[in-house]
């Protein structure tokens, strides 16, 4: 079927004509807002007239100036979006031209023709798993043709095939294809424009300021403004909830439709793939990067470690490979069970399941279909990935080269002492070993393969999800997090309703609590059974005592990290003298006790493993340095910086020591578990 013979569906036409009417009243009220900024502007100027006519004094000058100022503040806070552009941040961007790369600019050609739309303005390379087509958007650009760029994520070049690469960007220009999409288009472009105008604003509360500070008449003048103003904005802001309401409903329709048009041009499957295994691609290439990060490992080209790690994760899920790719059957992301949604208000889209069904229900097959890797499209593709792998860590300190193998081995090594045991299922990733006060002697009686099945694990994140919603909706409540509205399990709030949500999550949240302690118990019961059915009873109170002890000592080192922080704190700032010898005079004592808990630590067998030779070091010249940090009315930077590296190292040792006795545990637990299954009791 011709793409320009693809009908939109009836949801579509209806949230069209929805989001054209919201915009349309929206236009209206702002029209009428504007007549009445000019109304007041005119009575505002006539108003000044009158008084210096009046009465001309320095003091009638100012107040006439301070009144006129009234109103053009406020017409020009109504028109200033007209001059305003927001523009993209291009600085991680490459772009690159049809005369290197001929391949894939023949690709993009292909797909604009048939498509039905333009071709790319520019085209830009990112480091990222994405697609994307772009522009600059101003309030021009609700009435002017703009020609968008095209961004393509070498993340994303790297974990496709060519087929499943052209789906996605079909997509991307799918949203552009038609007539009944252009009326989209501009839906989503009036939206974005309006939410910059009433939320954008803080050039134009600059400006106020910087104005009030010229006089006490012009502060006046613009309290009276800022009053004024905040009435047009409640009353915008209500017409634009109308507005992105319905453009919610749109964005979801325009999402599929898209979807439709690159079914057409590349097939259903290659685009329900490569959906399937985004969040998978992109958490592999955070994994590399988190591992150069932390490693200071430094290689010219992440994208090889990219695939690595892909197809290193997907074999420890079990995964199919087909083309050289895994397989990915379901989008589910078990450990993201948020429903909250902040980001991207004016923006929405289906999950990548609900867009996979509907691609599978349309059963469009693959045409012309490409099984090769879409980074064969680029010519030298190596030297691309090293300069976008440049680009990706610029400033960032890294040790010397190292090759493919050696990052393999390291990565494997890092991944294994920082992921639990496959038992566990992801249980611990998030929360710590619970270890109830009594046990009953009833293991017989618990299901082993149900402690970490899929539904406790599940359990545990929905835990940690509905907390974080909860101290987030809190946020906004309080007014902490500046935002107008959010979305809350597909419904929309504006923030004041934020404290009607948390009574029923607080409910929620105890009952899931409940269910997840149960568990807990149930946890500890087999293992204390098991443990003392093996003769291993000893060692497993041994570990368990290690992490209570841990936990506890560690809670009074964070107090005293806070206290010896907290009072060192005047040596970052300016200080009067008078002021640095009382506070010096105050830390010596806490100080001491500091070291005194330094020179322990190094002995205390439960923290020395983590401590590594250069933390030795530094709390070794800490401990013995007696150079003062204040002498001839001057800081002795070498002793101030030698306390905060002290500090720093201090801080570090403890969620490490933790995470050190915690993994021991579980480990010793996953020995005692894997004993007990059938097929090593038989052998």
């Amino acid at each position: 079927m011709p793409i320009d013979q693809i009908k939109t569906s009836d949801a579509f036409r209806k949230s069209t004509f929805r989001a054209s009417l919201a915009i349309i009243q929206f236009v209206v009220i702002y029209l009428l807002l504007i007549c009445g900024a000019l109304l007041l502007t005119a009575l505002c100027v006539l108003g000044a007239y009158t008084l210096v006519s009046h009465t001309f004094t320095i003091f009638t000058a100012l107040m006439a100036v301070a009144i006129v100022c009234i109103g053009g503040f406020v017409l020009f806070f109504l028109i200033k979006f007209i001059f305003t552009k927001n523009v993209v941040d291009r600085s991680t961007l490459t772009e690159i031209t049809e005369q290197d790369q001929p391949e894939l600019f023949a690709l993009i050609r292909e797909i604009v023709q048939e498509v039905q739309t333009d071709f790319p303005k520019k085209v830009y390379l990112s480091p990222d798993v994405n697609a994307a087509v772009f522009y600059d958007s101003g309030f021009w650009s609700m009435f002017l043709p703009i020609r968008k760029n095209l961004q393509i994520g070498m993340g994303l070049v790297n974990t496709v095939t060519v087929s499943e690469f052209k789906g996605i960007l079909a997509h991307e220009f799918g949203h552009f294809s038609q007539r009944s999409m252009k009326v989209g288009s501009y839906v989503y472009n009036v939206n974005y424009v309006i939410h910059n105008m009433l939320f954008d604003n803080e050039s134009f509360d600059s400006t106020l300021e910087r104005w009030s500070n010229v006089s006490g008449y012009i502060a006046v003048a613009t309290t009276g403004a800022g009053w004024v103003i905040k009435g047009i904005k409640w009353s915008l802001g209500k017409a634009y909830n109308i507005v992105n309401l319905n453009y919610l409903n749109l964005s979801r329709e325009m999402e599929f439709h898209a979807d439709e048009v690159a079914a057409h041009v590349a097939g259903s499957a290659p685009l329900a793939g490569a959906l399937r295994r985004f969040e998978l691609a992109d958490y592999a290439l955070n994994s590399a990067a988190n591992f150069y990060y932390q490693k200071g490992f430094d290689a010219p080209n992440i994208y090889p470690h990219h695939a690595f790690v892909l197809r290193f994760l997907a074999e420890k899920d079990q995964l199919a490979f087909q083309n050289g790719l895994p397989v990915v059957e379901s989008n589910q992301n078990r450990y993201n069970k948020s429903k909250l949604v902040i980001a991207d208000q004016w923006a929405s889209h289906p999950s990548v399941d609900d867009r996979v069904q509907r691609l599978l229900q349309l059963n469009q097959s693959p045409k012309n279909e490409d099984a090769r890797q879409a980074a064969e499209l680029f010519r030298k593709v190596g030297e691309i990935q090293e300069a976008i792998t440049q680009k990706m860590f610029d400033g960032v300190e890294r040790k010397p080269h190292a090759e493919t193998e050696v990052f393999e081995e390291a990565f494997v090594d890092f991944y294994n002492v920082s992921v639990f045991n496959e038992i566990y299922q992801g249980y611990y990733d998030g929360k710590n070993p619970v270890f109830p006060e009594e046990v009953s002697n009833t293991t017989g009686d618990i299901n082993a393969n149900e402690l970490f099945n899929e539904q406790a694990v599940d359990l545990v994140y929905k835990e940690i999800a509905i907390q974080s919603d909860i101290q987030t909706i809190e946020g906004i409540h309080e007014g902490n997090y500046k935002v107008k509205s959010f979305d809350y399990d597909g419904n929309k709030y504006a923030a004041g309703e934020a404290a009607f949500l948390l009574p029923n999550l607080r409910n929620e949240l105890a009952e899931v609590q409940r269910l997840v302690a149960e568990n807990d118990a149930r946890i500890y019961q087999f293992f204390y059974e098991i443990a003392a059915q093996q003769q291993k009873q000893t060692e497993h109170e041994t570990l368990i005592a290690n992490i209570k002890s841990v936990n506890a000592q560690n809670a009074a080192f964070g107090d005293l990290y806070m206290e010896v922080a907290g009072q060192s704190s005047f040596l970052t700032v300016t200080t009067p003298y008078d002021e640095i010898k009382r506070c010096l005079a105050r830390l010596a004592e806490t100080e001491n006790k500091f070291k005194e808990q330094l020179a322990e630590l190094q002995n205390n067998p439960l923290y020395s493993p983590k401590i590594t030779d250069q933390a030795k070091e530094i709390f070794e010249q800490y401990i013995h340095n007696e150079e003062p940090y204040f002498e001839k009315k001057s800081y002795n930077e070498h002793t101030v910086q030698l306390m905060f590296n002290a500090l720093n190292e201090f801080i570090s040792i403890l969620p490490l020591s933790q995470f050190h006795h915690k993994k021991e545990l579980l480990d010793f637990q996953a020995v005692l578990f894997n004993a007990t299954q059938p097929a090593n009791i038989a052998s």
